[in-house]
């Protein structure tokens, strides 16, 4: 199921209707097109949860899913965590992360493991993460990749610029062009309306979030088991009133938006 606005532009509709398919293809269709593993690239341990819901659908149905986090979480100092910054912490995030995947059926996590909060540090830092980033995305060449868009979820600037970087991954090689790249947001008119919770994140204006995957009651569940894992960011009081607001916002529906506008090709059913 597709919905769209009714304002939307009918070539506006058209467009997002294709790029729902290239994300939907069922597992029963695995010699055909749109069956290619799906790579999500985030920042830092629990950002996937804004794509929760929908890498356990893909997974669920099929698809060959990995996960790719760039920093290594060693600065997510929380009062009632109780581990200082540094390795120790960092250890208990990977611990936390590979939970997460797990629970959404990740085929593989790929932790880069660059240090928390410093990836616009330098030139050379940024470079270090295009060069190990493109190398996971080269290993596994994947159909479809998901990422922040440039208002990077909450903001933060390694969200920012994982995003940036992995665009410029797919953008930069004539060998990546077949690639279907995808920001994932929410939707700002449902974000003011939605329960508050913190941190709280930038959306983007709904008729762009053209790419509109539908995602069932058990994937929601799956999502929220994933988001569970990571204990030492957030207390059970913090995450359920994260869980309401993403309930609210997400009303059934991972929304995404492909990076460079309309994506023609087929994706998902």
């Amino acid at each position: 199921m597709f919905v769209t606005l009714p304002y939307m532009h009918h070539a506006l509709r058209t467009a997002a209707r294709a790029a729902l398919l290239i994300l939907a293809v069922p597992a029963a269709s695995a010699a055909s097109a749109g069956d290619g593993p799906v790579l999500a690239a985030f920042a830092h341990p629990d950002d996937e949860r804004v794509v929760g819901p929908l890498l356990a659908r893909l997974a669920r149905e099929g698809r060959e899913v990995h996960l790719v986090i760039a920093t290594d979480g060693s600065k997510g100092v929380t009062p009632h965590g109780g581990i200082a910054a540094g390795p120790q912490l960092a250890a208990a995030r990977v611990t936390e992360s590979q939970c997460a995947a797990d629970r959404l059926g990740v085929r593989k996590l790929h932790m880069i493991g660059l240090e928390d909060g410093s990836l616009g540090h330098s030139m050379e830092r940024l470079a270090e993460l295009r060069t190990r980033l493109a190398a996971i995305v080269d290993a596994v060449r994947p159909e479809v990749v998901v990422t922040f868009g440039p208002e990077g979820g909450t903001g933060h600037p390694d969200h920012r610029l994982v995003g940036n970087v992995t665009t410029e991954i797919v953008q930069g090689d004539a060998r990546r062009s077949g690639i279907r790249l995808f920001y994932a947001s929410l939707p700002e008119e449902r974000l003011r309306a939605a329960p508050q919770s913190v941190p709280r994140v930038s959306g983007v204006a709904e008729a762009l979030l053209t790419v509109r995957v539908p995602v069932a009651p058990r994937d929601v569940a799956a999502g929220r088991a994933s988001f569970a894992c990571h204990a030492t960011q957030y207390t059970p009081a913090q995450m359920d009133a994260i869980n309401r607001t993403l309930a609210y916002v997400w009303d059934g529906t991972a929304w995404l938006r492909p990076w460079n506008g309309a994506d023609p090709a087929p994706i998902l059913p």
